[in-house]
């Protein structure tokens, strides 16, 4: 499974119809553009070059083809004098066909940009577009950037990553864009998934002014508290003395689906609503099953880890501090384990997770992490909110800003993403809500659509937004309100699978009629009183969580920070 996935944006029409397309004003060349002019920034080179018949080959989509485009590529390295930073945007414009539209767009995992993967599909669809690496490397995993030699933070390159490189980047992608077609593109966007969702939200937050629409899906929102959390099911294995292979944790997931799966009426491989889901892993305990070590039978350890894990972190009173993974979710990407030559488990964390452990909360670049205790996780836990949430993080619940610039914000979520919890998702929303007066007035700008059967962006068993960004679009340009989202998948079989995805707090419904892989067989549904029963439980969830953390991490006579 790629760890950034890619931009929801599969291959709409490159040109609107009712606008006409904008052809180059002047040559590929660096002579013929000037320096932008951005407070607080220092251009340090720039370059330009044509590109022919760059390929393209497209994510997981029905739609799905292969392309091949040809752009101006423009490289311009900046800097924040004081900071010794060196940051490259790079901006891809087609050099037909362009859309009047510029396209900013996310990174993943650690990267803040991801450059190909997602310029490609913005410029095959005609806008120009842009990526940057926040100056650092571009790897997906390591946050090694973050760490200087002396074990100091190098707070520069984070406060790049948070949000500062974004800004600049929208700002030098916008001016080269007016530079090259001799035009101020007529509206701006943001497209991004994982990282780049948490980028697209703290835009909204931070600078609320730059764009007009922004599509922000599975998003990081609260960064430091998930890359903790994602150690969850390897402390659990160790403290527990229980390590699960994946073939092992098939076996529970395997029964999970066949008794939740009929829960809503279709039988389609996909748990519509795990909320419903009241699985008990125990039931499995003493049935045997043959695995690549051959026969093995579940025990009630094994099913107590598998119980933890879906459960997620709590404090040593129980306590909820953060979400487990959901009924129908992958676990065997957290819970990952090596076998050693002698046979003997051992933990083999998420890379993003360890390297943020060891980054940014250890400072120690080799430190074994399976040495850490329940007490050391929860006190880690605290001492990450405190040191980095008011930067990373990208949880303000207060879009006033945005939206009274006319902003429109359009966000989707996988229902089983096993990296970053839909609830936080529908958290963050229902804290919105409770900010700005309720669903009604937060729906006229921010819209959330959940995906069940979906995981990470674009991976998982069910139908993904097939056009997300375009349906932003129509609500920016045409005032088309997003009441539904098209989504589209193949099956196992290769047959064509549709949905309409509803918008939160609504949801899908299948009809009890009808062929369950076609969008006709299903419904939007809600409770009149759900908007109020949503927000008191995010008021309670929110509110208490700093208050158990702390006080978890004092009563054991650890220290914070």
């Amino acid at each position: 499974m790629a760890l950034q996935g890619w931009p929801s944006i599969v291959y709409a029409n490159i040109t609107d119809p009712e606008i006409p397309s904008v052809a180059p004003q002047q040559s590929c060349h660096v002579s013929t553009f000037q320096a932008p002019v951005i407070p607080g920034v220092s251009i340090l080179s720039m370059s330009a070059e044509e590109r022919h018949e760059f390929t393209l080959h497209p994510p997981r989509s029905a739609a799905a083809a292969t392309t091949s485009i040809n752009f101006c590529d423009v490289k311009i390295h900046l800097t924040h004098p004081g900071t010794n930073d060196d940051v490259l945007v790079e901006v891809w414009l087609p050099l037909e066909d362009w859309n009047g539209r510029f396209q900013a767009t996310g990174g993943g995992g650690y990267a803040t940009g991801i450059f190909d993967l997602a310029l490609g599909p913005a410029i095959t669809t005609g806008y120009a577009a842009a990526s940057t690496d926040g100056g650092h490397d571009e790897g997906f995993a390591s946050i090694e950037w973050a760490l200087n030699e002396d074990h100091s933070i190098n707070w520069n390159l984070l406060h790049n990553f948070a949000a500062k490189s974004l800004a600049d980047m929208i700002l030098v992608g916008k001016s080269i864009t007016e530079q090259f077609y001799g035009e101020a593109p007529h509206h701006s966007y943001w497209n991004g998934c994982s990282q780049g969702g948490r980028q697209g939200f703290a835009i909204a937050q931070k600078y609320p002014d730059l764009l007009d629409g922004i599509a922000a899906h599975a998003p990081a929102l609260s960064i430091v508290s998930l890359f903790v959390a994602e150690f969850w099911p390897q402390l659990v294995m160790k403290e527990s003395d229980t390590f699960l292979s994946n073939c092992e944790l098939q076996v529970f997931e395997s029964k999970e689906l066949d008794e939740c799966d009929t829960l809503d009426g279709a039988v389609d491989g996909v748990i519509e609503d795990p909320s419903v889901c009241k699985f008990d892993p125990a039931i499995l305990v003493g049935q045997k099953t043959r695995c690549d070590e051959g026969k093995v039978e579940v025990t009630k350890g094994m099913a107590n880890v598998f119980r933890k894990i879906r459960e997620g972190p709590k404090t040593p009173f129980g306590e909820q501090v953060w979400h487990g993974l959901t009924y129908g979710t992958p676990t065997q990407f957290l819970a990952n384990i090596t076998t050693t030559p002698d046979g003997a488990r051992i933990q083999n964390p998420f890379q993003i997770s360890s390297f943020g452990f060891r980054n940014l909360l250890l400072k120690d670049r080799s430190f074994d992490l399976s040495i850490l205790t329940y007490s050391d996780y929860m006190a880690l836990w605290t001492q990450a909110s405190h040191q980095y949430g008011w930067l990373l993080d990208a949880n303000v619940p207060n879009l006033d800003a945005f939206r009274d610039t006319g902003g429109k914000l359009l966000s989707w979520h996988g229902m089983s993403d096993p990296l970053i919890p839909y609830q936080n998702s529908v958290r963050y929303r229902e804290s919105v809500q409770m900010e700005m007066g309720g669903a009604g007035s937060v729906n006229e700008f921010y819209r959330l659509f959940l995906a069940p059967g979906v995981g990470h962006c674009n991976s998982g068993v069910g139908p993904v937004p097939k056009d997300a960004l375009q349906q932003l679009v129509d609500w920016v340009e045409k005032g088309e309100v997003p009441e539904r989202l098209d989504a589209e998948t193949l099956d196992k079989e290769g047959e064509l699978v549709t949905k309409e995805l509803c918008a939160f707090p609504t949801k899908s419904k299948f009809m009890g009629v009808g062929d369950p892989k076609r969008a006709s067989s299903w419904s939007c549904e809600g409770e009149e009183n759900e908007e109020e029963t949503h927000d008191k439980d995010t008021a309670d969830f929110l509110g208490g969580l700093k208050d158990k953390l702390t006080q978890a991490a004092l009563g054991m006579g650890l220290r914070i920070g």
